[in-house]
């Protein structure tokens, strides 16, 4: 018996390429091993709080950004930021381009 449904799984397995054939039983694995792997990270999460009634966000953030075996998972599940700090990245990737247009522009008016 599993707990999430199998035909999401096998919808999101079918989503891969090359996938046009998925046997129940390959379903069924996908499936016991997704929850093995939730219920690994949520085992992690709370031992990374204080108060063991409550997970939050930032709990399985820590674990994912401090535990190499869930490294993969840093691009999907990043650290919160507040907008401030997102418009200040936004400028400095922004300005390294301006800096070599402009240099670039220099060099071509000599």
């Amino acid at each position: 018996m599993t707990h999430l449904p199998q035909s999401r799984v096998r919808t999101i397995m079918k989503t891969a390429d090359g996938a046009d054939n998925i046997g129940k039983e390959a379903v069924f694995l996908s499936t016991r091993a997704t929850e093995m792997f939730i219920k690994l990270l949520v085992k992690e999460g709370y031992r990374n709080t204080n108060c063991a009634k409550k997970l939050t966000y930032n709990n399985l953030v820590n674990v994912i950004h401090n535990t190499s075996r869930f490294e993969f998972l840093e691009i999907v599940i990043p650290k919160k930021i507040t907008v401030r700090q997102y418009k200040e990245l936004i400028a400095k990737s922004e300005n390294p381009q301006r800096d070599k247009e402009s240099s670039s522009d220099e060099r071509s008016i000599l």
